[in-house]
């Protein structure tokens, strides 16, 4: 095993600018090393949302939460905690360090997946019966959270994944 890529970060909590007075904040990870090099293989590991290779950011959905990885620091939203974000940092910091120990395994992505398909187009893929057995009340509602948040795939029985997987890995 090599030496971790991270050793140490600060981690702070900031109320998000664009929501005043939100009961959530913004996790501000700063990290004692540059992660430029990692981003790539983050990035194929990760299956990141968007990644931009020339100015060094990759975007990244899961849980319900946004993380944006730059050189040297991760931000994380939403987080309502010090406990949440400490666990979350850490988290974060180790995959970051397992995914770099584990590069010569990995074949780096330079390139983003592109943009989500819009709520409509994967509303169209589900049965449209507001059955609720995705717990959303909606097809609408579970249609909305699955472009924000791709995890939520399984919740929904009768969206067939291959369908979904050829709507968000279309070419634009």
């Amino acid at each position: 095993m090599n030496a971790p890529l991270i050793r140490d970060y600060e981690l702070e909590l900031a109320s998000p600018e664009c929501h005043p007075g939100a009961e959530w904040y913004r996790a501000c990870i700063t990290l004692d090393g540059n992660i430029a090099e990692a981003l790539p293989y983050l990035n194929a590991e990760l299956g990141g949302f968007d990644y931009q290779h020339n100015v060094r950011v990759l975007l990244w959905m899961c849980k319900g939460r946004n993380y944006a990885f730059r050189p040297e620091q991760v931000m994380i939203a939403p987080v309502f905690n010090r406990e949440e974000a400490d666990e979350l940092a850490n988290e974060i910091v180790g995959k970051i360090n397992d995914t770099w120990d584990r590069r010569s395994d990995i074949t780096p992505r330079y390139e983003g997946r592109g943009p989500l398909p819009n709520t409509l187009e994967i509303y169209k893929l589900l049965p449209r019966t507001n059955c609720r057995e995705c717990g959303h009340p909606t097809c609408m509602a579970f249609a909305t959270a699955l472009r924000n948040d791709p995890t939520l795939l399984p919740s929904c029985p009768y969206l067939p994944a291959e369908a979904y997987q050829r709507l968000v890995s279309r070419d634009t």
